[in-house]
């Protein structure tokens, strides 16, 4: 059993504010995780002037910013929990065995193309 992992989902291009409507993991290894680094990679920029949350949520329907808070996804780029975290990011972050990572936006994300990268550690 390999000590870490990696995830990536592709974020939904919402049009509204709704918790985790932009993405949504539930933890894949049903043990506690470390996480090391969430990159958000946005190859095209949202039309808007949108920005997004991404953290460890108790589900998939609550907002989270402790791993990347108010990134702008008016622009194309790598951004992540290491150099861009915001205000509220951090560096590392447990995922617990039952909990989720969410994405949510502040405003319509449309146009836009991006992806949530999660890198982890085993805490188990």
């Amino acid at each position: 059993m390999s000590q870490f992992g990696a995830y990536r989902k592709a974020l939904t291009a919402v049009t509204t504010t709704t918790a985790g409507g932009a993405a949504a993991i539930a933890n894949p290894e049903g043990v506690p995780l470390i996480i090391t680094r969430a990159v958000l990679y946005i190859p095209t920029a949202s039309t808007g002037a949108a920005t997004v949350d991404v953290g460890v949520a108790a589900n998939a329907t609550t907002s989270s910013d402790n791993l990347i808070d108010g990134m702008s996804t008016a622009a194309a780029g790598a951004f992540g929990n290491v150099g861009n975290p915001g205000t509220n990011g951090k560096a590392n972050q447990v995922w617990g065995a039952t909990q989720y990572v969410t994405c949510t936006a502040s405003a319509t994300l449309a146009g836009m193309v991006g992806y949530l990268y999660i890198e982890y550690l085993r805490g188990e």
